[in-house]
């Protein structure tokens, strides 16, 4: 079974998000959002399951609107 993985990574002056899409060992899809402060430790994480990458996939499209209108920079 091949995995995949694709990763996205946003930032701002003083924070960050990365997305990362993995098939997991059922063959779902998984989106785990990680994001804090790059002056400091905090952040957290979160993960997302899908049965369908078009779905994931979607919400990263989402994700990214977001960031974007955030005035966070592709990295």
């Amino acid at each position: 079974m091949k995995l995949d993985l694709r990763i996205w990574k946003w930032r701002s002056d003083s924070m960050y998000y990365t997305v990362r899409l993995q098939q997991n060992l059922f063959n779902e899809w998984t989106i785990i959002k990680s994001w804090g402060g790059l002056q400091n430790n905090l952040g957290n994480l979160t993960i997302q399951t899908f049965n369908h990458m078009d779905d994931a996939t979607k919400e990263i499209e989402n994700i990214g609107k977001r960031r974007v209108s955030r005035h966070y920079k592709t990295v």
